[in-house]
């Protein structure tokens, strides 16, 4: 039996993770990421996922639609994929309402699937043009990407929509997560329930969604940023992630940081708050000698790769793997979907380098050992 898959890409996914702006939600976002020099690199992450569908054409039965240009058949080419051009965006950049359209179109061409490139915003945009019965995958391109219709990474994707092409079609309802990105951009998280849509069950490549989870062992992570805020060593940057726990880091570190962007100390003191990539590679210049700590994110897992996008494979590359630190409670770690982290850089050399056992810091003098898959 036959499928038809529909895969749609957001060309300005992305664009505003890796120069700060958190997002890449607006016309205004947008334009800032372009005077910022942001890469526009959505296509070329969802090349991974394509060339796992190509590779698999000659076993698989099932038949591709997709949308012309950089919605889809830019990067359909590229990996080699036959797909017919259903849908055409109104103008240039595309737009949501193109990414609507392109979906309609796909089920009226009698699509089964669809693969989507993209965030948490573009989810919510397929969702909404198809209806929350319809299953969908994620390559996750965006900055968020907190939602479970996401596979973990890109090349991932492309496996679980092999999978489906094979007859293995198992779905289940997901949540669809967003965050306002202007509360975002002021520091303010306010993250929100869209309903449920349809993905396939796939534990081993589907990401869990992002939990918010109660509070607790408060004091063992208190004490573990006091006491890796007491160990910073003079003349070195510390690279520090977002979130909660590490707002108590940069608290125990005597500064106040920016909890929901990446901040960077060195002697005592902010030198970079809400720091994009390129402040971070310039830093790292003045200061080879780095540290990177991060938190983890509750029930999901990943460790780079959502929201924390400035911490580019190109900034891991400059900082020994020994030197990257994180803290998180017993509690977390034990609520994390199979008891998993992951990575997903985009960089699959990089993601690969930093996979392997990893030491939590989970108190003072406690720790945890997980491993870090890719």
């Amino acid at each position: 039996m036959s499928i038809c898959i529909g895969i749609v890409i957001n060309p300005l996914a992305g664009v505003g993770g890796a120069v700060g702006l958190k997002g890449s939600d607006g016309p205004q976002t947008v334009a800032e990421a372009r005077a910022r020099q942001a890469c526009f690199a959505a296509g070329t992450r969802a090349l991974p996922a394509l060339l796992r569908l190509r590779a698999a054409a000659d076993t698989a039965c099932f038949r591709v639609v997709t949308a012309a240009g950089a919605m889809g058949k830019d990067a359909c080419r590229l990996a080699g994929l036959d797909a017919r051009v259903v849908a055409w965006p109104a103008g240039s950049p595309s737009s949501s309402a193109d990414t609507a359209a392109a979906c309609r179109a796909f089920i009226a061409a009698g699509a089964d699937l669809i693969l989507f490139a993209g965030g948490d915003g573009t989810a919510r945009d397929v969702a909404a043009s198809v209806g929350t019965s319809f299953p969908m995958i994620g390559i996750p391109c965006g900055v968020k990407m907190y939602s479970g219709v996401f596979a973990m990474t890109s090349a991932r994707a492309g496996e679980v929509a092999v999978q489906c092409a094979l007859g293995r079609f198992d779905v289940h309802p997901v949540e669809l997560l967003d965050i306002d990105e202007a509360q975002l951009r002021a520091d303010r998280a306010s993250s929100r329930l869209h309903g449920h849509v349809l993905a396939p069950v796939d534990r081993t490549r589907m990401q869990a969604s992002k939990a918010q989870l109660p509070e607790s062992g408060l004091a063992d992570i208190e004490a573990a940023c006091r006491q890796l805020a007491a160990e910073f060593a003079p003349d070195t940057l510390y690279i520090v992630g977002p979130g909660t726990t590490m707002a108590t880091l940069c608290e125990c570190a005597g500064v106040r940081g920016t909890m929901l962007g990446v901040d960077a100390i060195v002697n005592g003191r902010i030198v970079a708050a809400d720091a994009s990539e390129a402040t971070l590679l310039t830093l790292l210049d003045r200061w080879p000698s780095a540290s990177i700590v991060m938190g983890v994110i509750g029930r999901q897992g990943c460790l780079f790769g959502r929201g924390n996008q400035p911490i580019s494979a190109r900034v891991l590359a400059r900082v020994p793997r020994q030197r990257i630190e994180t803290v998180a409670s017993v509690h977390k770690l034990l609520s994390l979907v199979d008891g998993r982290l992951f990575v997903d850089t985009g960089d699959a050399d990089m993601d690969r380098a930093l996979a392997g056992p990893l030491r939590i810091r989970t108190g003072a003098n406690r720790s945890m050992v997980m491993r870090l898959t890719c």
